[in-house]
């Protein structure tokens, strides 16, 4: 029987929806990136008129925050009653804002890009019309991409852009701030979640934040199911568990330290 066997289709995934945390400034852990929050929150202080003339460019590698900031920002603008555009090199032309709608947006506070690295030719033009309109109107920009903006593989008039204003590069969490992302997470969703338990799921599983907290999640299920506290051979119970149900050979655990 899996983890989640016993439960409905509908209460999974209602755990599933609860263990994901709306990107705020607030939850955003920020390590070694204290800088880069209190740019952000610089850039977004106060009216849309505050932000005139300003824009700032994270990069970093991938998990390194990037997207929680944008999201994070633009929430927290909308929020304030001002409106916020995120535009990716995914999301279609129809939902892309016109250099018309810019220009009639009189509330419009922010225009954030992310991933700038993966823009196509359409994109790139596009981004570089509303990129002059955005500033013509004095609200903040915000991008976002996996390098430095010289290095980016873009035309050159819009990564001359990117360089305009103030470039902070992110850097991933180490250890220590994970395991306090971790403990808050598990704090919020009624999770016991020891010192041990968190080093040990640190040193012997995946490390990006997403992985880390759907096996925290998997683990809540499991515990509860089972009746029994967050562990270390608990979690070793379903990891083997999973792995029987898939078929797959248990590999061997690592003994604990």
């Amino acid at each position: 029987m899996s983890p989640s066997a016993s439960l409905s289709p509908a209460r999974q995934l209602l755990l599933e929806l609860q263990w994901i945390d709306e990107p705020t400034l607030d939850n955003f852990e920020p390590g070694a990136n204290a800088m880069a929050l209190q740019a952000l929150r610089a850039l977004l202080a106060g009216e849309a008129a505050a932000a005139a003339g300003r824009a700032l460019y994270l990069w970093g590698g991938a998990a390194s925050g990037k997207t929680h900031l944008l999201r994070a920002a633009c929430a927290a603008v909308q929020g304030q009653g001002h409106a916020a555009w995120l535009l990716g090199p995914h999301i279609p032309p129809s939902h892309w804002p016109s250099l018309d709608q810019v220009a009639q947006a009189s509330r419009l506070a922010l225009l954030a890009v992310d991933d700038v690295q993966d823009f196509n030719d359409w994109q790139q033009d596009w981004l570089f019309g509303l990129y002059n309109a955005a500033r013509q109107l004095g609200c903040g920009f915000l991008a976002a991409g996996d390098r430095a903006p010289a290095e980016l593989a873009l035309r050159e008039d819009l990564r001359t852009r990117m360089a305009w204003g103030l470039g902070l590069r992110l850097q991933p969490l180490d250890d220590a701030a994970k395991q306090r992302v971790l403990a808050r997470i598990a704090a919020a969703h009624g999770l016991q979640l020891r010192d041990e338990l968190s080093r040990y799921i640190l040193d012997h599983h995946a490390r990006d934040m997403a992985s880390l907290v759907e096996l925290l999640r998997r683990l809540d299920t499991y515990a509860l199911r089972h009746g029994r506290a967050a562990s270390i051979p608990l979690l070793k119970s379903m990891l083997n568990e999973t792995a029987a149900d898939s078929g797959a050979l248990p590999r061997p655990c690592p003994a604990q330290p």
